[in-house]
């Protein structure tokens, strides 16, 4: 295992009972005891939060099994862009290198060793921005062995990355306009037409919607960056249950963690095979129902 691992940030807010799952399954990691933990903690927006918010924060206190904690209570309601990108430029500026979970993330037992495994092998590979826990793969086949692979788009569900990739995120919307006369880029960034990116990336710019996610995938494209997923996900998604402020639609969890112990195959090609980009393409041009819409939606961490 690698000298030093990464530190842990977990964003909170008013859910204390989803909080206390992600803890759990958070703690139960192999690496868990050896592991940093800060947590974010946002005040409430509205006295109809403030009960909430107390919970959690009184639930974040108890919290052991850590090499240490440290707790963040903000004072004012940051809203999670904001927390987000406010948070994590702090950690991964002093450590170099972050894993970034929020409070509606069940973990896999294994789920610190692939991202500190990831961390430390593609450290030095500029086209790596990104270690991705979530899959929306699965395999059918023997799974001992978790196969690896890059994708040119990013994930929010549980992902790491290191202080020079994060700081390519406050270029912000720079040069978005690039892809209004690019047709190739526009396709190429809707990854081949399967989800209107460009039209989140434009809602954003004009505060239709609040998204770090699509800033920053939009700044990984532009760079021709990579995120490295795990073909059987480290990451399951508990919020689709009406309790986040953009799960109002979903109806079902995609609860998919195996309990399987693996072994990793990390590639040594460090590029997005075009087979593993037609899978995903092929799945999210299936997924046209609204349900799945807002996944991809939160997928790349729009928030109201």
């Amino acid at each position: 295992m690698v000298n030093t691992l990464s530190p842990i940030v977990l964003f909170v807010y008013n859910r204390p009972a989803h909080t206390k799952r992600t803890i759990e399954a958070l703690s139960n990691n192999y690496l868990a005891s050896e592991s940093d933990l800060f947590i974010f903690s946002d005040a409430p927006k509205n006295s109809e939060a403030d009960s909430s918010v107390k919970q959690v924060r009184d639930f974040i206190k108890t919290i052991s099994g850590f090499k240490s904690l440290t707790i963040i209570e903000r004072e004012a309601n940051y809203g999670l862009v904001k927390s987000i990108s406010e948070g994590v430029t702090d950690i991964v500026n002093k450590f170099g290198k972050i894993i970034v979970i929020e409070d509606d993330l069940i973990t896999h037992n294994q789920f610190l060793e692939y991202m500190n495994k990831g961390l430390e092998l593609y450290k030095n590979h500029k086209k790596v921005y990104e270690i991705g826990g979530y899959s929306n793969t699965t395999s059918t086949h023997d799974i001992t062995e978790n196969r690896t692979y890059f994708l040119k788009i990013p994930t929010t569900w549980g992902w790491a990355t290191w202080d020079d990739r994060w700081s390519k995120y406050h270029d912000g919307l720079m040069g978005i306009e690039q892809l209004s006369s690019n047709k190739k880029m526009k396709y190429l960034f809707n990854y081949n037409n399967s989800y209107d990116f460009f039209k989140l990336l434009n809602d954003t710019k004009k505060g239709i919607v609040k998204s770090w996610g699509i800033v920053f995938y939009w700044n990984i494209f532009r760079n021709e960056g990579l995120t490295l997923y795990p073909l059987e996900t480290m990451v399951d998604q508990i919020g689709f249950d009406g309790s986040g402020e953009n799960s109002k639609n979903y109806i079902a969890n995609y609860r998919r963690i195996k309990s399987e112990t693996f072994e990793f195959a990390f590639p040594e090609i460090i590029e997005e095979e075009l087979s593993d980009r037609k899978k995903i393409v092929r799945l999210f041009r299936l997924r046209k129902l609204s349900v799945i819409i807002n996944m991809i939606r939160h997928f790349v961490g729009i928030r109201s």
